[in-house]
Formats: structure tokens, sequence, C-alpha cells
């Protein structure tokens, strides 16, 4: 089976340059529920009109609805799924699990695509989304060539890899970080790119957390040997000339044979040293690339065209030796103050040594280094309109079938808690977490109160055998578990389970695959899973379908808001673990940090940050701890009897888990005002 072309698209001249250029697929999002929210997107009414023109042009249209659900979002997404069914789309990319049971219970005509949102990164995980139902794993971009085919040769699910973008520096579906500092959840489409803001480490600055970009174009011959099922460009933001660019280079290579293929990649990247993008790096696929950053060069994309001078009031000079043209894009950057103004070229006066360039009513100044973004774009003569007889009436019957469907089936979800479990769980009041195993001998008064938690990570793991009475703990598991880690973490599970451990959080689909396959949630078995924070569970929905394969308790996300979670307590209420206090690991990045930040405090502004770095870790935590203590009673009111404490990155200490203990007993006061989005809510 030829390997599938799939373009970006986040308005309809990005779409129509997609088919034009080449593409076999493209995926755009609708106005909600898209992980590229600032896109503008399609109504509806559109994507009815694009579904149908693929069908004529033989283009597959995958739908984004890969954002995080809140519960009193849930009618919306049924609507969203209503339509994409109406519109007959070939898929929709999902993260949330709330939306794939939803899919699965009242669409069932809709194929699913897991996102990249939900960190497919091993066989397991693989595997794992084969058999909760979806057709097709988009892997993470952390994979190795020999990780992606270790996945194919052991699984049957079709691949979908990123050959070329812009790369997010956090592993996807992890980073808390835009959420962290103003509420704007990348994982719910609102992320305001920190990482690609100018910080401060000991005086020195520098674009310290902005990767460069993806590119496959030398390695497109090996993954069609392996039978990748798709080979996806990222750029839903970008522009239409990018799109174009981009899908015509790679749908050049993929359509070459033995003969022209060395002339044709020679072309294509020629062509795709025109993207306007940033330089170019392939990331881990052949070996771990530690030359991913390139800190003191600008975050922006573009091709360097000069330098502002000689502003007036209306114009101002620009010394370049390269073309330009009305209607192409350039993008106008104040290094200084980290900020930026895009103009399109509408007016401007040829000179000898360049161009006296109209610049309306942006503000500039001398200096601001100028860049090239976007070629004048191609107008296609299409229309995009081309419904007939047959198919109105067929949207009349589906308009009418889907009016019945909803009077029955959107509905609150009042009986989930009865639906979900068949037994009490009697959770622990308190549990405390740690990933330092010192703390152990400090927590011996404590484990007849709370339960104590140990993450396991590379770092402790080794040292797991040695512990008195294993069976007295809780193990969870850590988000991202290399391919060739697998095997350590399984064994250890398997031992765990051999002395009698019954009790594990998990953070990711593919941990399920570490228990007996197939599991179900059966007395019979020995031991309870709980879902940790990263697997995430923002809406009833996504619990019932976890606890299909054996979860009995949720533990709410970090970023979760406190409205949120008095929606969730009405179904969940006996069953949900709400973190007060702990420093959350609000980026885990498979990227080499540069030597600068390492393991040191990193500013943007007024905002600070913890960098943590070792041979097996790569995390970032905030300057001070979470402090939710003050909300635990109005937490009770809602029902939710159990609660956590984070002590992970906090070195063993006798004093501060005596004074941690006393807030959580309301007794003490932490100095520490730091919410997250409990009070103000996550967007």
């Amino acid at each position: 089976m030829a390997i599938e072309l799939l373009a970006p698209s986040g308005n309809i001249e990005s779409f129509l340059s997609a088919v034009e250029s080449g593409a076999d697929a493209v995926y755009l999002g609708l106005k909600d529920f898209s992980a590229r929210a600032k896109a503008k997107n399609f109504s509806y009414k559109q994507l009815e009109e694009i579904c149908a023109y693929g069908k004529e042009k033989n283009v597959k249209i995958f739908v984004t609805v890969n954002t995080l659900i809140k519960n009193s979002e849930i009618k919306d997404v049924v609507k969203n799924l209503e339509q994409i069914s109406i519109a007959r789309a070939d898929g929709i990319i999902v993260q949330d699990l709330g939306v794939v049971n939803i899919a699965q219970k009242y669409f069932p005509d809709i194929n699913l695509h897991a996102s990249t949102q939900l960190a497919i990164h091993n066989t397991y995980g693989a595997k794992q989304a084969e058999r909760m139902g979806f057709k097709r794993a988009v892997l993470a971009r952390e994979l190795s060539f020999e990780e992606i085919k270790s996945i194919k040769n052991s699984t049957n699910i079709e691949l979908e890899v990123f050959c070329h973008g812009a790369l997010c520096f956090c592993v996807s579906g992890m980073c808390l970080f835009s959420s962290f500092i103003g509420g704007y959840s990348g994982n719910r489409g609102h992320c305001t790119q920190p990482c690609r803001r100018l910080w401060t480490v000991e005086n020195k600055n520098g674009y310290f957390l902005s990767p460069k970009d993806f590119q496959l174009i030398d390695y497109i011959k090996q993954l069609q040997k392996i039978d990748v099922a798709s080979l996806k460009i990222e750029g839903r933001l970008k522009s239409p000339d990018y799109v174009a660019k981009t899908v015509s280079a790679y749908r050049l290579l993929i359509d070459s044979d033995e003969n022209n293929y060395e002339e044709n990649l020679k072309r294509t990247k020629d062509i795709l040293a025109l993207d306007y993008a940033r330089q170019k790096t392939t990331f881990n696929f052949l070996t771990k690339n530690e030359n991913i950053f390139e800190p003191q060069k600008s975050k922006n994309t573009g091709f360097y065209l000069g330098i502002v001078e000689n502003k007036t009031a209306e114009s101002f000079l620009l010394r370049t030796q390269y073309t330009l043209n009305i209607g192409d894009t350039i993008r106008i950057v104040d290094n200084k103050k980290d900020k930026n103004a895009v103009l399109k070229i509408e007016n401007f006066e040829k000179v000898p040594d360049g161009y006296l360039m109209d610049y309306n009513n942006l503000y500039i100044e001398n200096g601001f280094e100028v860049y090239k973004i976007a070629d004048k774009t191609a107008m296609y003569n299409v229309q995009c309109t081309i419904y007939n007889k047959k198919q109105e009436s067929r949207h009349c019957e589906e308009q009418t079938k889907s009016a019945t469907w909803q009077s029955s089936v959107v509905k609150p979800f009042n009986c989930l808690t009865i639906q979900l479990f068949n037994k009490q769980i009697n959770l622990p009041n308190l549990f405390i977490r740690i990933n330092n195993l010192k703390w152990l001998s400090l927590l011996k008064n404590q484990q007849k109160k709370s339960a104590v938690v140990i993450k396991l990570n590379k770092n402790n793991i080794n040292n797991i055998k040695s512990l008195n009475n294993p069976k007295d703990f809780y193990f969870e598991l850590p988000v991202y578990i290399d391919e060739e880690d697998l095997s350590l973490f399984q064994q250890t599970v398997d031992f765990l389970i051999s002395k009698n451990c019954k009790n594990f959080f998990i953070n990711n689909i593919s941990h399920f695959s570490f228990f007996n396959k197939p599991f179900t949630s059966s007395a019979f078995h020995p031991f309870t899973l709980f879902a940790g924070q990263s697997l995430y569970t923002l809406n009833s929905y996504s619990a019932e379908l976890l606890s299909k394969y054996g979860i009995t308790a949720f533990t709410t996300s970090w970023e979760d808001d406190l409205s949120n979670i008095k929606d969730l307590a009405k179904d969940l209420k006996n069953n949900l673990i709400v973190y007060l206090s702990g420093f959350p690991e609000i980026v885990i990045s498979k990227m080499k940090f540069v030597k600068e930040i390492k393991n040191k405090n990193i500013k943007s502004g007024i905002d600070e940050f913890k960098v943590i770095s070792n041979e097996n870790e790569n995390f970032i935590i905030p300057k001070f701890p979470i402090n939710l203590f003050g909300f635990k009673n109005k937490i009770l009111s809602f029902g939710i009897k159990s609660f956590g404490i984070d002590l992970s990155h906090i070195y063993p200490n006798q004093n501060y888990l005596m004074q941690i203990l006393k807030a959580f007993n309301n007794n003490a006061y932490i100095n520490s005002v730091n919410k997250f989005n409990f009070e103000r809510k996550l967007k």
C-alpha cells in the first residue's frame, strides 16, 4: 500500500493549497476542541463542503477533536461528533478518552485516530490503542527509526509519523507550561508557546527552550520500506504558501522511482529550503541529536532579509538583495522586547539597494530584524460547493436521524458511578507520593495513617527489590518509558506483583500492557489500578472508558480547576483523588537541555522555574510548590474524601514533612500562593 501524504489545513486557502499540491489526506479542526485554536478552522457547513470535495478528489479528510474536554463541554462535543458523522469525514484525531467513549457508543461509523497528544511512544502504547479500537496511532515525535520499526513489527494498527514541521519542547500531551503561566492549556488548544520566549539564566539571555524544526526528507524511503501508513506535515497555523511548498516537495519524493530518486531528493531540498521556517533537525530519528537548540538565535521563523532603517511615519528602508513581491508576507522582530509583527506587503518602492516599504500602523523601530515568512499566495480557482440533489437528500435524512438521536442521548450522565463500579473502593484519606526512597525512613510513622506512593523511574528502580515489605506501598509508573526500557519496567512490575503488591498508578495508556492482558476490572485480579494525574480524567465519559480497562479511582490533573472537579464529583466523588501540594512536572522533555540551564532557575518576566536535568530525566517544575490546602474543606463538601501530597523533587527533610502534614490537618499555613488553575479556571 502506498504511503499516505497528510497535509495540515488551518483555513480554506491552505486546504485548497494542500489538495492542489498533491496531498492524499488533509487534517483540519472545527471551531472548538482543536489543538490549534488560533487557526481560523472551519464551520460545520464548510466541513460538509470540504468532505464532499475531498471525496470527489479522492482526498481523505481527518478532523481534529484532539483536546481535553471538561465535563460541562460534553454536549458541545457530541454536537461536533454529530456534524462530523453527517459530513462523512474519514476519521477523527483524538486525545481525550471521553471523546473515544462517546464516539464508540453513539457514532460507530467514525474512524478513530490516536492523537500524538496521547503520547504513544512504544509498542505497549500502540498495542493498547489497537485494543481500545483506534484504527491509527499518531506516534510521538520523540521516536527513533528503530523504535518506529519495532512498533510496526509488533502491531497491526496503522502508524502515522511526523515528517516535517515544528517540534514541541515537551512530550506532546504532557505539557502544562502554558497552562501554568496563565491558564491557557496546550492540552486544550490554547498554548501561548512559553518555550519560544526569551529566558534569562544567571544574567544570560537566550531562547533556551526553543527547538529547531523537524525534517525527515532524507529518510522517506526508509519509512516507506517498513510500511508506515502516513507521513504527516505539521503546520495548521502556517500559510497556504508553506502548505503548498511542503506538500509538493514530499509528493515529488514519494512518487519518485529508483531512476530519478536522487535527482528529486535534491529538488525537494531546494523547495523546502524556502519553507520560511526554522533551521532543521532530525531530532532522535537516527541518533539522539544534541544540537536541537540555538539559544542565541531568534525563535522567529522565516528567511532573514535585513533590518529596518530610515523609518518615517509611513515607510522604512529594507536593504536586501532578495526579490520581494506585492502579496509576500514578512515578519518584523524586536529582539530586545521579544515581540514581533506580521506585515503582508501591499505597497513598496524599489530602490537601488532594496525597498522602501509601507508599514501601515505597525509598531516598528530602526534596527528591528525583518524576515520573509511567505510568498505571494497562489489563488486556486476551485469551487468547494459541489452538492447534488442526492447529497442534499442524504443531508436531510441525517438531520432527521440526528434530531431523534440527540433527544434520547444527550442527557446528564447521572448514573455514571453505578454503571462504572460493581464494588465500592475505600480510598486512603491521604496519599504521600515520593520519588526519592530516602523519604521512607521519615515516613515510617505515617504509613498507618497514609498511603505511600513510590514513583518508579530509572534513578530508583534498581533499589526497588531491596525494599522491606513492598506490599505496603503503592507504585506509580512514569509517563514516558522508552522502548528499550519496557523489559526493565515489565520485570519490575512482575516482581512487585510476585511480592503481593496490589496497588498501581498508571499515567499512559501503554501502562495497561504491563498488567495481565486482556485486563478487566475483576475481583479475581490480585491488584488494583488507579489513574494517575497524566492519564487525564477531566470528564465522566473518560472515567467510564478507563473503568472498562480496570481503573478503579482517578487522580485529578494538576491543571484542573475547582469548578470542573465539582462537576466530576457528582459522578465520581467516591473515586476521586485530589493532590493539594507538590511540584508538578509542567514540562517532561526528551530533548537534552543546553548546558547553560541544566539544574538552574530560568526566568522570563515575573515567571520563574527550576530545570531538573540528569542522565535519565529532563523536567521543568515551578519555583514554588502548589498550595491548595485552603480548598480542602470545599473539596470535602463535594463528597471527595481522598487527597494527595507530592514530595517528589524535594530532598527528604523532617521539618518540611511535619510542616506539610500540619497544613493538611489545618494546623499550619504554608507560605506559597501558587494555586495553578484551581481558582482562575482552566481555559
